[in-house]
């Protein structure tokens, strides 16, 4: 696995671990924030510097065979054709299906709850931003340890950081900018592998998250940023709690926090082979 790695961001900016602000420091850290709405640059520009810089995704973590066993068929055959609909940015269709079918009745599995963080994000994509935050409360509150809660997780902290930054904007623009810069080597100690959300999985939908963060002195990734995805925010979530496990060998300078970019890649078929191998 190849990573390529970013240049110094200049702006000095220090962020939490939310990203949220901190005091000014010496050292160039800088927060994290995805969005659809961020000022979009050229995705071959990017894919092309990233092309090498890429690492495939992990298996389901038995997600896969969870949905077999808990998931009746017309419901995930329902959910799983509302996948394939926002793949082609068909959020209308999606919504639609939604509509048709008595949600509230299903059991509570994974696939009631992607499907309501399927809508989730159609409605954040639209701008329905108070419609988008009570749908991903609404799978927090019914399924607390579901994959679809992280991901609902995720999606409010980013929106609270767009809502409460008023240099949201400029930050995510810059950090796409970061993307097409220059590099400098850190080696990876521990790269946790990219869980492949369930739903996705079982509908074959395959894509990609670039993401741009950095890495501190002491080896931790820092404020991680998805700058590129493909579906949008579909992949997000997964792919920013996978890098802000990751650790990196220690800068023995001390003296500054360098900022990388990878591109994770979710394959359906590489990710059902790699189940398999480890059932045996």
């Amino acid at each position: 696995m190849q990573v390529n790695m970013m240049s110094q961001d200049e702006n000095g900016y220090r962020r939490n671990a939310d990203g949220y602000p901190q005091k000014e420091v010496a050292r160039t850290q800088i927060r994290g924030f995805n969005s659809s709405g961020a000022i979009a640059i050229s995705l071959l520009a990017l894919t092309s510097l990233l092309l090498a810089g890429c690492q495939s995704t992990g298996g389901s973590g038995g997600s896969e065979s969870a949905l077999a066993d808990s998931a009746d068929s017309e419901p995930l055959t329902l959910t799983t054709n509302a996948y394939h609909a926002f793949v082609q940015g068909d959020c209308a269709d999606v919504e639609r299906r939604i509509a048709n079918s008595e949600i509230k009745d299903w059991p509570t599995t994974e696939v009631r709850h992607s499907l309501q963080l399927l809508s989730g994000f159609c409605e954040e994509l639209a701008e329905q931003n108070d419609d988008a935050r009570e749908t991903y409360r609404a799978i927090i509150r019914e399924a607390p340890l579901s994959f679809a809660s992280d991901d609902a997780r995720e999606r409010l902290r980013i929106m609270r950081l767009a809502e409460n930054d008023p240099d949201y904007e400029s930050w995510v623009a810059s950090a796409r900018v970061r993307a097409l810069g220059g590099s400098s080597l850190r080696a990876p100690l521990n790269r946790t592998p990219v869980a492949y959300p369930p739903l996705a999985l079982r509908a074959g939908i395959s894509g990609y998250a670039v993401v741009e963060f950095g890495v501190t002195p002491r080896g931790a990734t820092d404020s991680p940023v998805v700058v590129e995805s493909d579906p949008p925010l579909l992949f997000d979530g997964t792919a920013l709690r996978a890098v802000r496990s990751w650790r990196y060998a220690r800068d023995t300078l001390g003296d500054q926090s360098e900022r990388q970019a990878i591109r994770l890649l979710f394959r359906p078929e590489e990710a059902a082979e790699r189940d398999s191998a480890s059932d045996l």
